[in-house]
């Protein structure tokens, strides 16, 4: 019997490695390594959180309704983006960050003391980056609410 919990937690660890590695990739393939890790990072920070799904999957792959539109939480899933990956090196290193993220107690440390939990692109204006903005890394602004 205990193998069979065993194989039922690396087939759960394979699962959100894969998901966070999609995300990592989807959402910072071109950024640097510290940006890698601080995606990733704020991906635990959200499933540590008590106010995010409490997976690594559930946390990606949230969707809400918002005034009739739906709404996702990273905008590769609500875009139908995933496809092929086209860079075979940076798909490793997500995937290295990605394993790196849930081995290890802290992938970044900043976004994890300042429990930062959301981001988005230096070109773009969501309307809810009224928060306090933690760092800037490659094309991503970091945030925490107050």
């Amino acid at each position: 019997a205990q193998e069979i919990i065993v194989q039922e937690a690396s087939q759960d660890f394979n699962t959100q490695l894969q998901c966070l590695a999609e995300n990592i990739y989807y959402e910072s393939a071109s950024e640097p390594y510290e940006g890698k890790l601080a995606v990733a990072q704020v991906t635990m920070n959200r499933a540590n959180s008590g106010k995010f799904p409490d997976s690594v999957c559930g946390v990606v792959k949230q969707k809400d309704r918002i005034n009739g539109l739906l709404v996702c939480q990273f905008s590769w899933v609500c875009n139908s983006i995933k496809s092929v990956i086209r860079n075979i090196y940076q798909w490793e290193e997500s995937l290295l960050v990605a394993r790196k993220a849930l081995t290890e107690p802290i992938a970044h440390d900043t976004i994890a003391r300042t429990n930062a939990m959301y981001y988005h692109a230096d070109y773009v204006n969501p309307g809810w980056n009224r928060s306090k903005v933690v760092t800037r890394i490659g094309r991503h602004i970091f945030y925490a609410y107050n």
